[in-house]
């Protein structure tokens, strides 16, 4: 949703921690597969561009990063753990890792996790308000980023 205000070294470093987060339990799950896919096209990077890394390399390239690119970042990370409806533990244990590396606090991340949450309750809507809830949805998560 908002992968495109991400710098090419930020985008690369993001798409690390996706493997990394989607390898975590030990099962690359075949909605981490598409969401995969569609982050490299969002983002316009080659997959031969994204290198085996791990996290503390990662949260070292993104040190110097806005506040927002790094909320972005585990923003996105969240809605892809969430994905599979798996939420396990090495994915939480991963993600609490990233968020304190990160800088972002303790409610913030639980914010993320809560529009999620939330974003499934919400999406029980009817084509005819499709527009408007996804607009809705857009806004809610762009106050969550600040």
């Amino acid at each position: 949703m908002f992968l495109n205000e991400l710098k090419k070294n930020e985008g690369i470093a993001f798409m690390q921690l996706v493997k990394i987060l989607a390898n975590s339990d030990n099962v690359f799950a075949k909605e981490e597969k598409n969401l995969y896919n569609d982050y490299l096209e969002e983002l316009n990077i080659n997959e031969s561009e994204i290198s085996e890394s791990d996290l503390n390399s990662v949260c070292e390239t993104l040190k110097g990063s806005s506040n927002r690119c790094k909320n972005i970042i585990y923003f996105e990370l969240i809605g892809l753990a969430l994905i599979d409806g798996e939420y396990n533990e090495e994915e939480v244990e991963l993600l609490e890792k990233l968020g304190e590396a990160l800088g972002i606090t303790r409610s913030k991340r639980i914010a993320f996790a809560n529009y999620f949450y939330n974003f499934v309750d919400v999406y029980g809507f009817s084509v005819v308000d499709a527009e408007s809830k996804i607009a809705l949805l857009k806004e809610q998560a762009e106050k969550l980023l600040v």
